[in-house]
């Protein structure tokens, strides 16, 4: 999935792979290194495993939903709940990803989404699998999953519940993390509206444009949210506050990298 600015710049997000971000054209890597592994790729990926082509067509899908039986490991696990838990987010505020293509190569796929402001691509290629057939790692636009993931524990304050917290250094846009958890709402009544909150990582603010956050709230409601931040580190402090001006805490969660 591509962040949610990657995608606006295309279709309000981006030939031939997000989120309701904008879908930012590839770049390249910055300098994550692939951690060593005991398994290793497939040496003639010329034909997909199921489980692969599950993920890629999912990962294109306008709302992912990566069966979390396709992957293996702490790492993976984390990285299928953010892509389907952010995609979700936008997908409650009226900002859906568009759908992407998708289409094998040899090493394994590229996902490209086409806008009336042109299009931009993702490639997913690498694959590292267990004895099971499980994904384990895989390469985003030629940078691992590794390092770019981070979690946090449950946490309640004032009636509002965070879990499921998943941070991610997005691959397309180096400077930009997304946020993506559940939030459920036991007792909590807004101050205000249009967003019903606020959220920080490590003191930054994400932009209007970045943040799936709920317009209204009230007990009984249970969501997924998300929010992007131009920062680099996923790791931190992750806080959401009253849209009141004030800048008092609600649930905070520290999240680290996997």
């Amino acid at each position: 999935m591509l962040p949610v600015g990657a995608t606006l710049a295309i279709t309000l997000v981006g030939c031939g792979a997000g989120q309701p971000s904008s879908q930012p054209s590839a770049t390249a890597p910055v300098g994550t290194t692939r951690p060593a592994s005991t398994t290793t790729p497939k040496a003639a990926p010329d034909l997909a495993t199921a489980n692969e082509s599950v993920f890629a067509d999912q990962m294109a899908a306008s709302i992912s939903n990566i069966p979390a039986t396709v992957v293996s490991g702490e790492l993976m696990q984390a990285y299928v709940r953010f892509e389907n838990a952010y995609s979700a987010a936008w997908g409650a505020v009226g900002q859906p990803d568009s759908s992407a293509t998708v289409t094998q190569v040899p090493d394994g796929f590229t996902l490209c989404y086409t806008g009336s402001s042109g299009s931009t691509c993702e490639r997913l290629t690498d694959f590292t699998t267990n004895q099971a057939g499980q994904i384990t790692e895989l390469l985003v636009d030629n940078q691992a999953v590794a390092g770019r993931v981070a979690v946090g524990p449950a946490a309640t304050s004032d009636g509002l519940t965070i879990s499921d917290v998943v941070a991610l250094r997005f691959a397309g846009a180096p400077n930009l993390v997304g946020v993506a958890f559940k939030l459920t709402d036991t007792s909590y009544r807004p101050v205000n509206e249009n967003p019903a909150l606020l959220a920080s990582l490590g003191g930054a603010s994400p932009g209007i444009e970045d943040s799936a956050l709920p317009a209204t709230l009230a007990p009984g409601d249970s969501l997924y949210a998300g929010a992007a931040f131009d920062i680099t580190q996923v790791t931190g402090l992750f806080c959401l506050q009253p849209n009141d001006g004030f800048g008092e805490q609600l649930p905070c969660t520290t999240l680290r990298k996997i």
